[in-house]
């Protein structure tokens, strides 16, 4: 990256371009819309390439890229504004849904917008810690959310299950495991992860921290939510769901519930890898990216020396212990476990000791929730901007102009031509004896004249 390459404006329009890239593969702002809509299919198939792989790979490609990233420092602000946009924008729209499977779906928008978050603060191995704790804890909800599934006869409306944690535990427990992890709180896997982002966020900007903080405290009353929607009080589908042709609400077999508590045990422990140093830990994940992400380090050192500037490794390189004492940090992973325990008990509040009062609520603030259920109407948004204009102009250029003037019409034309020749062909055929030996005649006298007109040419 020398001067031939246009400098620093070369590189953030690289960096930014490669973002845009990795928001439609990971879903974030604005172009976040298919994921949802992909979650219709099976469940195992979501545990798989949308918590685990697939949706992941645009942090992958972002933290793998930081090279360019480090040296455009406005991309990075623009990544941790989107990530941070987009872990709230999705968070507060799974407050409303009612679909097992649509709440997780938006959950995932909101974690890869944490992990985007992360990469935007210069903390790619925060990042990447996030996705492997996230792939333990998510994974594990939606296969749970299929053993559910499985279990009332292919219901997916929270609002029609309830009452189902005793007849379904080993799924029960799994899922309580995995909620309590994606909410934040300690020792799960998701605790540290989270913390993290949060506590480097916080070094970077207050904004930055505040938003993901009460993302925490959103992803954890949502969650909750879903957990005492489905698990607690009365069941509140028909006796047809109930039944089902299967005997009953049944807990899933072994096959599948293996999967769950392998899940389920590394959503506990998974994030021991990077118990901080404020908490007695030595970061072993961090440690163990460090050599990733100070690859670098070396050719921004000396491009920097030749400016006559500070490195950025010689202030504050990824994987160094911050120069902010335990203390604060301690103080800032309270106040974020605070934010998922309050989830918790609001939750707890308005679902399992006041189940009237979302009802209530829904009808005060009618206009809000409307706006949140209906995913702020974004879908409607994008077919009236670009949907339908698209299916005009495509009837119009593309069907007309095309299909129908130019390729049909050719077709047509040539269609036409072959009959008129061919008819006129045919009126040689006319069945007559005489008509024939003249046509004979002629022919015989033309092949006469070239054979005398030839035989005359010849010496």
């Amino acid at each position: 990256f020398g001067p031939e390459t246009g400098g620093a404006g070369f590189l953030t329009a690289i960096a930014l371009l490669l973002m845009v890239g990795a928001c439609g593969k990971s879903a974030q702002i604005p172009l976040y819309v298919w994921l949802p809509d992909a979650m219709e299919g099976p469940t195992p198939v979501s545990a798989l390439i949308h918590a685990a792989t697939m949706v992941t790979a645009g942090v992958y490609m972002v933290a793998r890229s930081h090279v360019i990233f480090e040296r455009a420092p406005s991309a990075l602000t623009v990544v941790a504004i989107i990530g941070a946009l987009t872990a709230f924008f999705a968070a507060t729209i799974g407050i409303a849904q009612t679909d097992i499977k649509k709440v997780l779906a938006y959950s995932t928008i909101s974690q890869l917008g944490y992990m985007f978050l992360a990469c935007g603060v210069a903390a790619f191995s925060a990042g990447i810690f996030h996705l492997m704790t996230h792939a333990f804890f998510k994974g594990l909800l939606f296969l749970a959310a299929g053993s559910v599934i499985h279990a009332v006869g292919g219901e997916q409306d929270m609002r029609r299950m309830g009452g189902l944690r005793k007849k379904i535990p080993v799924t029960f427990w799994t899922m309580t495991v995995a909620t309590i992890a994606i909410a934040g709180i300690p020792p799960f896997a998701g605790f540290f992860s989270k913390d993290e982002i949060l506590w480097r966020a916080y070094q970077t900007s207050w904004i930055f921290w505040l938003v993901g903080l009460i993302t925490a405290f959103i992803t954890s009353f949502y969650m909750f939510r879903l957990l005492f929607m489905t698990f607690f009080g009365q069941y509140r589908g028909d006796a047809e769901t109930h039944g089902h042709g299967h005997g009953g609400i049944h807990e899933s077999p072994w096959v599948m519930l293996g999967d769950l508590v392998i899940l389920a045990a590394l959503s506990i422990v998974g994030g021991w890898a990077g118990v901080p140093g404020s908490l007695g830990g030595g970061n072993h994940f961090d440690k163990f990216l460090r050599p990733v992400f100070r690859s670098s380090t070396p050719v921004l050192n000396a491009e920097h020396a030749q400016a006559g500037e500070t490195a950025p490794a010689e202030k504050e390189t990824e994987g160094e212990e911050p120069k902010t004492g335990h203390g604060t940090e301690l103080m800032f992973t309270g106040i974020s476990v605070g934010a998922g325990l309050l989830g918790l008990f609001l939750a707890w509040l308005f679902y399992l000791r006041s189940p009237e009062m979302p009802g209530l609520m829904a009808a005060k603030f009618h206009g809000l929730y409307h706006a949140l259920a209906d995913k702020y109407w974004v879908d409607e948004l994008y077919s009236w901007i670009f949907v339908k204009p698209l299916i005009a102009i495509s009837g119009i250029v593309f069907w007309r102009g095309i299909d129908q003037g130019v390729i049909d019409a050719t077709l047509d034309g040539s269609a036409d031509t072959a009959r008129d020749v061919s008819d006129n062909l045919r009126h040689m055929q006319s069945g007559n004896l005489r008509s024939y030996a003249g046509w004979v005649a002629v022919g015989a006298m033309v092949v006469i004249i070239y054979m005398v007109w030839v035989g005359l040419r010849t010496p």
